[in-house]
């Protein structure tokens, strides 16, 4: 013979009248059990008078019949035209204003009384009233032995159907939720999971019996370290312990992380702990909203505070990756010289070989960057495993599984492609490339402002420069030459004594002026493309050679060491004469500028479709608040004005509009002592009609 449990006691069920009337706030609640033509108030809250003491109600004068017969919860907003409502032994103490009744039942599933509720006034009954008094019920059929002698089947009453399974209205209700939800009882085995739970951890198989093992090889807590079973949500509610707004990981192979939110409950009854409910509340979207939220403030921060490019690129790379939780992140630039994709900045999870995923250049459609380029559109990869449109076997071979890359706008053009690695598939493609579009607009917007910024600060500088120029080089030249022809003028005597020697000053004054007028209206007609390039097939080792031997008597005179690293041949495509003016401006300057007995160092060398050329000199320098002003108009150094140098701060001006008018560029590094000039030049043919190179962006 099996033994039964010991019956729930009268203070029991006392306490699931109160949990029920609480739960909905009316005065009166009740815990009724049929027992022949009477229902037995087993549990009461709230009750006075006669009912209070007979603790029961014929079945004829209850509300509660029509939920035994039903099955199902029964409502009355207001039953002031019902004569129930008045029920006949209770006097005028209880006044039943609107009632609310749910099926009691033993845990073989058979209805055995109602918990219902009773407001004094009319109310409406809302779904989430009716829900709170079906869990007081539920967890009321849980105690144990609720009934110590079952009647048998003769003695239940033919109205009371046979509803199914235990707490198949509760399993119904829960299963319409989309919070994830599954209970235990006190010892810890899986009572149920509703259907979001199963959806949740995309479950193929049955609830383990144990519910400290649910999920427990995919949850892991907030920082991603494993979740034991004893810090598990139920069995930390179980522990008495408050689970509240818990933040946990959900990581389930080949899918999206998933952030959680749990909160877990103790049900206890008098006293007793019956179990405990958990729910898990996916708030990944939120999460997501909220760190997106904090990478635009972080990388705002980083343009506002970057005064380069080169010093923002890392911050706005790592800002992203960290955001979005994304192990691997690039930008990559276009470098219009080489017309290729170059490495900017990289963020990686430390992965030792992910930082390898990048090469030192990308062309045209070359790789996940190099198609956003081209397209100049965003390019998503679902499973980059599975990809066929371009080569991301690397990304592959480092477990890496979504990518998305887009284009970096500045105006109309493509400077510069953002790319993403993530190692989950990821199926919020939408929101992420919208992210990322923004992001990258940003950055773009940043360089425009940047530009806009620099060249409003040049005209400003250039005024200053201007006017220091007609101050000194354009008024000393003459002044020269008006003092010198108002002499020859006033005394016609000096023709024979010194005129030779006057006309020679004359001449030289002429020719500092004419320089300065020739190389502003080179540098005029250069930039508004009024002077055209007229290119050629070259020889730039030649060009070099020669200009390197028409300084080398200046460099005798000064002692200066000239020192020469040429190929035999450097064909490239330019205007020689441009070209020529170009070397000779550059190696003057490092002759110029360089100690007596110093050294000028001439490279040559062609690589991958670009000519970089270098000349260092061992000089004068320029002083590091000087640097980004080198190649502005009327620019001299204070450590050239001061010793003397002579100069009109238009030669390496001229330069770089000769050097991008051939799809070049020019720069500068600075070392101690001396300045290292760095001219790179595309060897290849320009397509622009105008001579400018078409590579400095790619247009769209």
């Amino acid at each position: 013979m099996v033994a039964r449990p010991d019956p729930a006691t009268s203070d029991d069920l006392d306490a699931v009248a109160r949990a029920a009337a609480e739960s909905v706030d009316v005065p009166i609640g009740l815990v009724t059990l049929v027992d022949g033509d009477w229902m037995r108030f087993a549990g009461a809250h709230g009750l006075v008078g006669p009912l209070a003491a007979a603790r029961r109600i014929l079945v004829t004068d209850s509300f509660c019949q029509d939920v035994v017969r039903g099955g199902e919860p029964v409502v009355f907003p207001d039953t002031s035209d019902d004569p129930r409502s008045s029920p006949a032994g209770a006097g005028a103490t209880v006044r039943v204003g609107a009632y609310m009744g749910v099926p009691l039942r033993a845990p073989d599933g058979n209805v055995i009384g109602v918990v219902c509720v009773v407001d004094v006034h009319a109310r409406d009954w809302s779904p989430a009233d009716i829900g709170a008094v079906r869990g007081v019920a539920a967890t009321a059929g849980l105690l144990p032995g609720l009934l110590t002698d079952p009647p048998s089947e003769d003695e239940r009453p033919a109205a009371v159907p046979d509803p199914g399974p235990h707490s198949l209205f509760l399993q119904a209700l829960l299963d319409s939720l989309d919070t994830a939800v599954f209970a235990c009882d006190a010892a810890g085995a899986t009572m149920f999971g509703n259907r979001a739970l199963v959806r949740m951890l995309d479950l193929d198989h049955d609830l383990p019996g144990d519910a400290s093992q649910i999920a427990t090889e995919c949850l892991r807590d907030a920082d991603g370290e494993e979740l034991p079973p004893d810090r598990h949500p139920s069995a930390r509610a179980l522990a008495g312990e408050p689970v509240r707004d818990v933040e946990l990981r959900l990581l389930r192979p080949g899918r999206t992380a998933r952030t959680l939110v749990a909160n877990a409950e103790r049900i206890t009854v008098a006293g007793a702990v019956l179990g405990a409910v958990v729910a898990l509340h996916d708030v990944t979207d939120q999460r997501r909203a909220q760190r997106f939220g904090e990478c635009n403030l972080a990388v705002s921060r980083a343009l506002v505070e970057a005064d380069r490019i080169a010093d923002a690129a890392g911050q706005v790379v790592d800002a992203l990756a960290r955001s979005l939780r994304w192990p691997h992140a690039e930008l990559w630039l276009v470098d219009p010289v080489a017309d290729v994709l170059r490495p900017a900045a990289s963020w990686t999870d430390g992965e030792a070989d992910r930082p390898g995923l990048m090469s030192a250049q990308l062309t045209n459609g070359e790789g996940l960057a190099g198609t956003a380029w081209r397209t100049g559109e965003p390019v998503w990869v679902p499973d980059v495993s599975t990809e066929t449109r371009f080569d991301v076997e690397g990304a592959a071979r480092r477990q890496l599984r979504t990518a998305l890359a887009v284009p970096v706008r500045s105006a109309d053009a493509v400077v510069g492609v953002l790319a993403l690695y993530a190692d989950t598939l990821d199926e919020d493609r939408v929101a992420l490339t919208a992210h990322l579009v923004a992001i990258a607009a940003h950055l773009g917007h940043y360089l425009e402002r940047r530009r806009s910024e620099e060249l409003a600060l040049e005209l400003a500088r250039t005024k200053d420069d201007f006017l220091a120029l007609v101050g000194h080089e354009l008024r000393t030249p003459l002044t020269s030459i008006t003092t010198y022809a108002q002499l020859l003028h006033d005394n016609p005597d000096c023709w024979e004594s010194q005129g030779a020697q006057l006309l020679g000053v004359l001449r030289r004054n002429t020719d500092s002026l004419q320089a300065i007028i020739n190389d502003l209206l080179d540098l005029a007609g250069l930039e508004s493309g009024h002077i055209s390039i007229r290119p050629a097939d070259t020889d730039l080792a030649e060009l070099t050679r020669e200009g390197v031997e028409a300084v080398r008597a200046a460099a005798e005179r000064r002692s200066v060491t000239v020192r020469t690293h040429l190929p035999e041949r450097a064909p490239l495509h330019g205007d020689p004469q441009r070209l020529r003016q170009m070397l000779d401006n550059v190696l003057s300057n490092a002759v110029k500028y360089s100690h007596e007995g110093g050294t000028v160092t001439v490279r040559l060398a062609e690589q991958a479709g670009v000519a970089t050329l270098t000349v260092a000199d061992t000089g004068i320098g320029i002083p590091p608040a000087e640097r980004d002003r080198l190649f502005q108009r009327f620019f001299r150094s204070s450590t050239a004005r001061e010793q003397g140098v002579p100069g009109t701060g238009l030669g390496l001006v001229v330069t770089r509009a000769i050097v991008e008018r051939h799809g070049g560029r020019i720069s500068a590094t600075h070392d101690e002592p001396g300045t290292t000039m760095v001219i790179r030049l595309p060897v290849g043919v320009s397509d622009n009609e105008n001579g400018m190179y078409a590579g400095t962006a790619r247009e769209k």
